[in-house]
This record gives structure tokens, sequence and C-alpha cells, in this order.
């Protein structure tokens, strides 16, 4: 029987949720012999957003996107040496736009046929909380998304 996954994408934010998401990742392309992609996207549209509105001024709206692309680089080589350390062969990839349309994006390039994000739950734990950017996510991606709850993953992962 044919795999129903080939090649997946994680979607890597900072966020310790995204971090998870990544090391479920990476483990499901291990087990699985998948082609991993991981993209971190520097969002120039909440940017351009701010300095429109005059909440930023341009001076300061250079100086965070280039902050953005730094942390980008950082959490994108940090997934590389996770992927490195369980002997799995990962692309990354740091874009700049719309969170939502760019991650859609990649998964349409790359030829994804399933997407990783890490889940959320608020302060008591009870509730699962979706960000506007997820449910964007969810709402445009033309295949599945998973959402990665997962509290012993760095167990599981071994670090």
């Amino acid at each position: 029987m044919k795999g129903l996954f080939k090649k997946i994408v994680v979607a890597v934010n900072g966020h310790e949720s995204s971090i998870h998401a990544a090391m479920y990742a990476i483990l499901m392309a291990k087990t699985y012999n998948l082609d991993l992609k991981a993209v971190y996207v520097v969002d120039t549209a909440t940017i351009k957003y701010l300095s429109m509105n005059h909440f930023l001024i341009s001076e300061e709206s250079l100086s965070y996107e280039e902050k953005l692309k730094a942390d980008g680089e950082k959490y994108l080589k940090y997934v590389e040496r996770l992927a490195q350390i369980k002997g799995v062969r990962i692309q990354t990839e740091l874009r700049s736009g719309g969170i939502f349309s760019e991650v859609v994006k990649v998964c349409e390039e790359y030829k994804a046929d399933l997407l990783l994000l890490g889940g959320h739950e608020n302060k008591n734990g009870k509730k699962n909380i979706i960000s506007e950017k997820e449910s964007d996510i969810l709402s445009n991606s033309k295949i599945p998304v998973m959402f990665v709850k997962n509290e012993n993953i760095e167990k599981l992962f071994k670090l």
C-alpha cells in the first residue's frame, strides 16, 4: 500500500508549540521516510499594516523586520540541528509576507501532503486556542493540517 504522505511541511514561529511540532515532524520523517521542510515566515504584512497606521515609524519597521529575520534564521537553524541529531534531512526556508498566504504557498510549491502546526492551550489548559493566522491557514490549505499537541514530545524525541 502506498503511504498517505511523502512530503510534509512544518511551520515554525519560535513558540514552544511550533518547536514541538517540528520535533514531531522530524520523528514522522524518520519513522515513515518522509521528505521534510520547515518554514518560518517574517510577517511583513503586519509590519506594513502597523506602519501605515502609524503604530511604527519606518526606522522601527525596518529594525523590527530585521529582528524577525534574525529570529527566523535562529529557529530554522535550531530545527536543522534537531533533524541532524535524528539523522533526518530537512529543507528550511525563510520567507517574508503574510503568514497564512506564505505557508500555504510553501505547501503548494513543495507539493506537500501534510502541514504540521503547533497546537496551543489557554492558561488553564482547558480550551484549544487557534490564532487568527492559524485559522486562516486551516481555511486556505489545500492539504490536511495537523495540530501537534504532545506534552511528552521532548521525552519522545529524547533531547
